[in-house]
């Protein structure tokens, strides 16, 4: 068992590594082109230093196929490890906690409001920053060029943020988000969650800090419940208390695998996803590595209507090629198989 205080440092370290990727990304360049954007103008998604265009995108879908059965399968073993480490969610409302102190004066709520509002106006940009390089955003900025398109997709992305962390919060989490009301689909008797141990639960000397301290509001000692982030608070709520009161116990609220808490990763349920998890990964893989690097189709020209010469037909067709990838293609056509014809 790790302790309150690293747990908590941790999620901290976390929390402020993930919002530094989330944020710098788009400012990334490889090859001359953003590390991870869907460029509009293209219609083509720039990954890595590759760019996938429209005529490729179902590799997206398997991709996204991969990343949605590998959350099933770290939700089976795990359970909401995302919500309580990675979810943009729950980590920025980490950074806006001084909200929730009830007792405050109007100057310090507008204070408070101000500054919410200006990292509402920062995530509302960098939302859009993965859809219009940043570059060109601060260029078009400076120049008084911002398209209206790319303006009110701003601004309005930073009011739905704003009232987001301002007024909703974790009412999000327990009321809207799909994840959380089908965690229980997925949970089994040995996924890991946060639970009062059974065998000290007797211990417990109802000092109600570990439900005071749960941002959801909720009661972590009846058991365990889809509204719960996994965020760790009544973890250390309740090691400041044990601490003081018994000190052969450092808390009675822990990460358990099940009630029973004995972890058993090769389950049923959990090779059966594993298995699927690993079929897409293959697919994409196989799709990555055969994906052609242009575009090629011949159309009947419509304009020009077949016609008989010399015992002969005379067609025409229009050839499209189109070149998917950032280097020079030498591209060489052939007409086989003409002689009988």
């Amino acid at each position: 068992m790790m302790s309150s205080l690293e747990l908590q440092q941790k999620r901290w370290i976390v929390r402020i590594l993930w919002t530094s990727i989330y944020l710098f990304i788009p400012f990334i360049q490889i090859d001359g082109q953003s590390a991870l954007r869907f460029d509009i103008s293209s219609l083509g998604l720039q990954f890595f230093g590759n760019t996938i265009y429209i005529e490729n995108f179902f590799i997206v879908l398997i991709f996204t196929f991969l990343l949605t059965f590998l959350i099933i399968l770290i939700t089976q073993l795990y359970g909401r490890i995302w919500c309580g480490w990675f979810c943009p969610q729950t980590v920025l409302m980490n950074f806006t906690k001084f909200l929730d102190i009830k007792k405050q004066s109007l100057v310090t709520k507008l204070l408070g409001h101000i500054f919410v509002l200006v990292i509402s106006a920062l995530i509302g940009a960098s939302m859009v920053w993965y859809f219009v390089s940043p570059y060109k955003f601060f260029g078009d900025i400076a120049n008084g060029r911002l398209d209206s398109a790319t303006m009110w997709f701003t601004i309005t992305l930073s009011i739905i943020t704003y009232l987001n962390f301002a007024f909703i919060r974790y009412k999000f989490c327990t009321t809207v988000c799909p994840y959380s009301k089908l965690q229980s689909v997925m949970f089994d008797d040995n996924t890991l969650i946060i639970a009062m141990d059974p065998e000290t639960s007797y211990k417990c000397v109802r000092c109600n800090a570990c439900v005071t301290t749960c941002p959801v509001g909720i009661d972590i000692r009846q058991g365990m419940d889809s509204q719960c982030i996994n965020c760790g608070r009544c973890i250390s709520a309740c090691t400041k208390t044990m601490t003081v009161e018994d000190e052969d116990v450092p808390t009675l609220i822990d990460y358990i695998y099940g009630f029973s808490n004995t972890k058993k990763p090769l389950r049923a349920n959990v090779l059966i996803t594993a298995v699927v998890t690993f079929v897409f990964l293959a697919g994409f893989i196989f799709m990555a590595a055969t994906m052609k690097p242009y575009e090629f189709q011949v159309f009947p020209n419509s304009s020009f209507l077949p016609r008989y010469k010399d015992d002969q037909v005379i067609n025409s067709y229009e050839i499209m090629l189109k070149n998917l990838s950032k280097k020079d293609l030498k591209v060489e056509l052939q007409i086989k198989d003409f002689d009988d014809y």
